[in-house]
C-alpha cells in the first residue's frame, strides 16, 4: 500500500531537515521548538512566473468585456420597447413583426471566432522602464525582397489592347513603400516598352565570347539603381508606445480594441484580423506610426460603445468620449513616416474621418476621408495588382477590402452632404473580395469557405454593390447650365459630361432589383432571418435591408424632385400633381418608414452597438423625406399617408435625440428637423412644446439658410446697382419668423381651397397637418409664400438637397387605423407606386 509521507512543518520550511515522522520528532525536541504537521497536499510554486499571472488576469478581464458593454448605450430598451406600437401584422409572413415578437437575448458584442483562436495580447510586457544610458531597440529596415513584375509575352496582344482602360505602375519609392501611377504620367508606357526592350550590345574585341555585359555592381542592366539602397525612417516603438499608454491605459486599450473587433468591426471588415492580432502584440509593430495611430483611431470609435469614465474628457459628458484620443491622433501624425500610403495609415485615416463625422465636426471629416481617397490611390488600392507578383494573398485580400471600405464611406457622406463622390467606379479596375473568411485566408493562399458556414464577407460584398448603385444615384449634374453668358461651358457641359444616363435612374432601379434578388438567403430580410438566434445575422440583414431602402428613396427622391421642379417652373397648381409624382410620394413615404421602422426596432432590441453613425445618416435622410412629403401633400388621395408619416418623423426624431447623448451630429439633425416641423406647423408633439428652458438655448444655430436674390437681380450683372454688394451676409442676415412660414389651409378645406396654394384664405392662419381643426402654433398672418420661395428655402442648406428631401419606393396599402405605420403589407391593384423589394 502505498504511504504518504508526513513532514514537521519546521523542519521543511525553514531548517530543511530530515523529519523523522515521530511526534514530536527528534529534530524539534533537539531544538526545544513545538512540532507540527501539515497536512499533505499540493505543494504551490513559490517562484511562479510573474508574466504566466499578469497574462491571466488580463484574460480574465478580456473574458467580462462582452458583459461590461452596456446593451442600452444608445437607447433605453424598456423606453423604446414601450413606446412601440403593438403591430396585428403576422409575424409568420412579416419580417419587421417576426422581429418585434422575437424573444431571443441577443449578445451586445460578437467577437469574430479569430479572436477566439489567437490571443489579444498588447506588447506592455516587451517595453521595460528605460534605463540610463541605453539605447533601445529600433524595428529593423529590412524590407520585403522587391520582386520585378513582369508580364507574360501571350498576354502582350490582350494587354495592349486594354492600355488606355488599364494602364497601371506600381513601383517602390526612396523608402521601400509601395506607390502607384496612372496613365498620363507616362511611366505606364515606359515600363512596357523597358519590359520588351532587348538590350543589343556591340562585339568587344577585349570581352572573351560569350561574356555577359554587367552593370555596376555586376547587376544586368535592368536592374534599377543597383548601386542605391532603400532607406526608411526608423521610429523608436518603446516612445510610441509610451507616448500612447500616458493617454490609454493598456487594460482600457484592450478592451476598446477587442469592443472595436466585437461591434464596429462588422461594418468595416477590411483587417485580416490574425494578421491584425499578431501585429498587435509585436513590438516592432509599433514603430511604424501608421499601426499606432490606427490603434488609436479605433479607440476613439469604440469610446462611443463603453460606458466607462476613462474614455471621457469630460466624465459627465457622453458627447467627450474619445476626444482627448482624437487630439493624440494629431500628434502621431507628425512623426516621420506618418504619411505614407501604408495600409495602416489609410485605415486610421479612415476610422478617424467617421469618428470626425459623428464628433461634428464636418470639416475635419471631410479633411480625413479626402486624405484617405488620396492615400488610396497613391496605394494603387484602386487598381488590380494581378499582373504584379509582390503582395501575398493576405496582403492582397486587405487591400482589396481597405478600397471599398473608403469607396462605401465616400458614397455614404456624398449622399447624406449632397457633396459630389470624389470616388468613381469608372477610374477603378480592382475585384471584388473574396468570399471567403480570415480563417481560411493565410500568406500561402486562400482555401475555400466550407459549404455550411456562410461567410460574413458575403453580407460585405452585397453591401458594396448595393453603394456602386448608389454612386450613380448621387451622381447628378447640375440642373441648370453653368452659365448663360459662356457658351463656351455650355458646350463643354455638353461634352464632358460622359455618357448620357435616363432621367428617371430606371436603370439602376433595375440593377438595384437583381443585386437584391441575388443576396443569399442567410442575409436576405426574411422572416426566417429575423427570427434567427444569430446575431451577426441578424443586424448585418436589417443593414443591409435598410441601406437598399436607402438607396430606392434616393432614386424615388430624384423622380420626385424633377417633377415638382418642372411642375413649378411651368406654374402648374399643386393640385394638379401628376400620376407619376404621386407614385413618387407613396414610394418615398414606404422607403422612410421602412428605414425608421427598421431602426427603432433594432435600438428597441438594444442591438445599436453594431452600427454606426451611418444610421443617423438614414434617419435624418427618412424624416426629411417625410417633411417634404407632408409639404407636398396636396392630392386627396395622398391623405390617407399623413397619419403614419406623422407617427413615424415622431418616432424619427425620438431615436435622433437618444443617440445625441453619443453623436453631436444626431443632436444637429434631430434640432434641424424640431426646427423644419415647427417652421411648417407640422404637429411633431402631440401638444404644443412650451421653453423649459433646459439647455436647448445654448445650442447653436446648426442651420440659418442664405437669402436668394429675386428674379430681376439674378439676372442682373455681378457689382450691378439691382443687387446690394452685401446682400445674403450673414452680417446683414436677420431672419423674421413670417419670412419662412408657409401658410395652407386645413387638410379637411374644400379641393377649391386647397387648389390655391402656400395662400392665406382667411385673418386667421392654420397649422397646415392640424387634422382635428385646432391650430398646433400660431404665427402671426405674413405674405404668403409661393412654392418656389419654400422650395428655394429647403434648398438654402448644402447638405440638405431637396432632391434629397423627397421620394422613396411604394409601401403599399396603409391603414394606419388598423395598422399603424407598422404595416408594410402588399400594395393593391389600385396603388400606383413601385413594389418593394421582398
Amino acid at each position: 500500500m502505498l504511504t504518504v509521507r508526513r513532514t514537521c512543518a519546521r523542519g521543511v520550511s525553514r531548517r530543511r531537515i530530515k523529519c523523522d515522522e515521530g511526534h514530536p520528532c527528534q529534530s524539534c525536541l533537539t531544538s526545544n521548538s513545538a512540532c507540527t504537521f501539515e497536512e499533505p497536499g499540493k505543494r504551490t510554486h513559490p517562484h511562479k512566473s510573474k508574466r504566466a499571472a499578469t497574462l491571466e488576469d488580463r484574460m480574465q478581464q478580456l473574458e467580462t468585456l462582452i458583459q461590461a458593454i452596456p446593451p442600452q448605450v444608445f437607447a433605453s430598451a424598456g423606453a423604446l420597447g414601450a413606446g412601440l406600437p403593438q403591430s396585428p401584422v403576422d409575424p409568420t409572413t412579416n419580417p419587421h413583426a417576426s422581429f418585434a415578437s422575437s424573444t431571443h437575448i441577443f449578445p451586445t458584442a460578437a467577437p469574430p471566432p479569430s479572436l477566439t483562436a489567437y490571443p489579444l495580447m498588447n506588447p506592455s510586457t516587451f517595453f521595460g522602464p528605460i534605463k540610463a544610458g541605453s539605447r533601445n531597440a529600433s524595428p529593423g529596415t529590412g524590407f520585403s525582397r522587391i520582386r520585378a513584375s513582369s508580364m507574360s509575352t501571350d498576354q502582350y496582344a490582350e494587354d495592349t489592347s486594354r492600355m488606355s482602360l488599364a494602364s497601371s505602375y506600381l513601383y517602390f519609392d526612396d523608402e521601400g513603400y509601395t506607390r502607384w501611377q496612372g496613365e498620363t504620367s507616362g511611366l505606364p508606357i515606359l515600363d512596357l516598352l523597358v519590359e520588351r526592350h532587348a538590350v543589343v550590345t556591340k562585339p568587344d574585341p577585349d570581352r572573351p565570347n560569350g561574356q555577359q555585359w554587367k552593370g555596376q555592381n555586376g547587376q544586368p542592366p535592368n536592374d534599377w539603381f543597383p548601386d542605391r539602397q532603400a532607406r526608411r525612417t526608423e521610429t523608436n516603438p518603446e516612445h510610441i508606445w509610451k507616448l500612447i499608454t500616458s493617454f490609454i491605459v493598456p487594460e482600457l486599450m484592450d478592451s476598446l480594441v477587442q469592443c472595436y473587433l466585437s461591434t464596429s468591426y462588422y461594418l468595416m471588415p477590411f483587417l485580416h484580423v490574425p494578421s491584425f492580432l499578431a501585429d498587435y502584440g509585436n513590438p516592432r509593430k509599433w514603430g511604424e506610426p501608421g499601426f499606432a495611430a490606427f490603434i488609436v483611431s479605433i479607440c476613439c470609435l469604440s469610446s462611443r460603445h463603453i460606458d466607462d469614465p476613462r474614455v471621457r474628457a469630460d466624465p459627465n459628458d457622453s458627447n467627450s468620449a474619445g476626444t482627448q484620443w482624437f487630439d493624440l491622433l494629431t500628434r502621431l501624425r507628425t512623426l516621420p513616416g506618418a504619411d505614407k500610403p501604408t495600409l495602416y495609415t489609410i485605415q486610421s485615416v479612415l476610422i478617424a474621418g467617421v469618428y470626425a463625422v459623428g464628433l461634428g465636426r464636418l470639416s475635419k471629416a471631410f479633411a480625413l476621408l479626402a486624405e484617405a481617397i488620396t492615400l488610396s490611390l497613391d496605394a494603387g488600392l484602386h487598381r488590380s495588382a494581378d499582373d504584379y507578383d509582390v503582395f501575398d494573398p493576405v496582403e492582397d485580400e486587405v487591400r482589396k477590402r481597405t478600397f471599398w471600405c473608403v469607396y462605401l464611406w465616400d458614397k455614404q457622406a456624398s449622399a447624406h452632404f449632397g457633396r459630389p463622390p470624389m470616388l468613381r467606379l469608372r477610374d477603378c479596375d480592382v475585384g471584388e473580395p473574396a468570399i471567403v473568411d480570415d480563417e481560411f485566408i493565410t500568406r500561402e493562399g486562400i482555401g475555400l469557405q466550407p459549404q455550411e458556414t456562410e461567410s460574413r464577407m458575403n453580407a460585405f460584398l452585397n453591401c458594396v454593390r448595393l453603394f456602386v448603385v448608389m454612386e450613380s444615384v448621387i451622381d447628378v449634374p447640375p440642373s441648370r447650365p453653368p452659365a448663360e453668358t459662356s457658351p463656351f461651358l455650355a458646350r463643354a457641359t455638353s461634352v464632358l459630361t460622359g455618357f448620357p444616363r435616363g432621367k428617371e435612374l430606371r436603370e439602376e432601379e433595375a440593377l438595384l432589383d437583381d443585386i437584391c434578388r441575388a443576396i443569399p438567403p442567410h442575409w436576405a430580410h426574411s422572416v426566417e432571418t429575423m427570427t434567427s438566434s444569430d446575431v451577426i445575422r441578424v443586424t448585418q440583414a436589417e443593414r443591409l435591408h435598410c441601406v437598399e431602402q436607402y438607396v430606392r428613396m434616393l432614386i424615388h427622391r430624384h423622380r420626385f424632385s424633377e417633377m415638382v421642379a418642372e411642375r413649378m417652373h411651368n406654374h402648374i397648381p399643386d393640385a394638379e400633381q401628376s400620376e407619376a409624382e404621386i407614385a413618387a410620394m407613396r414610394a418615398a413615404h414606404g422607403c422612410a418608414l421602412q428605414i425608421i421602422s427598421s431602426h427603432l426596432h433594432i435600438a428597441a432590441k438594444g442591438l445599436m452597438t453594431y452600427y454606426g453613425v451611418h444610421v443617423i445618416h438614414q434617419l435624418t435622410a427618412a424624416g426629411r423625406t417625410l417633411v417634404a412629403m407632408l409639404l407636398n401633400c396636396h392630392s386627396d388621395s395622398l391623405r390617407p399617408l399623413i397619419p403614419p408619416a406623422l407617427e413615424a418623423l415622431r418616432s424619427c426624431v425620438g431615436l435622433l435625440r437618444r443617440f445625441s447623448g453619443r453623436y453631436i451630429c444626431g443632436q444637429r439633425s434631430g434640432d434641424l428637423m424640431e426646427e423644419f416641423c415647427r417652421l411648417t406647423q407640422i404637429p411633431l408633439e402631440t401638444a404644443p412644446r412650451q421653453p423649459d428652458g433646459t439647455g436647448a438655448n445654448h445650442r447653436p444655430p446648426w442651420v440659418r439658410p442664405v437669402r436668394k436674390k429675386t428674379s430681376s437681380s439674378a439676372r442682373s450683372p455681378a457689382g450691378s446697382g439691382d443687387s446690394p454688394l452685401n446682400h445674403g451676409s450673414p452680417e446683414e442676415f436677420q431672419p423674421s419668423t413670417d419670412a419662412f412660414l408657409d401658410h395652407m389651409p386645413p387638410l379637411g378645406s374644400s379641393p377649391q381651397a386647397a387648389a390655391q396654394p402656400f395662400s392665406v384664405p382667411a385673418p386667421a392662419p392654420f397649422g397646415i397637418l392640424d387634422t382635428t381643426g385646432a391650430t398646433m402654433m400660431q404665427t402671426d398672418p405674413g405674405p404668403p409664400m409661393s412654392a418656389a420661395d419654400i422650395m428655394a428655402f429647403l434648398n438654402a442648406e448644402p447638405g440638405l438637397d431637396m432632391s434629397a428631401l423627397l421620394a422613396s419606393p411604394d409601401m403599399g396599402a396603409l391603414d394606419h387605423q388598423a395598422n399603424g405605420f407598422y404595416h408594410l403589407g402588399t400594395p393593391t391593384a389600385g396603388s400606383a407606386g413601385g413594389a418593394l423589394s421582398p
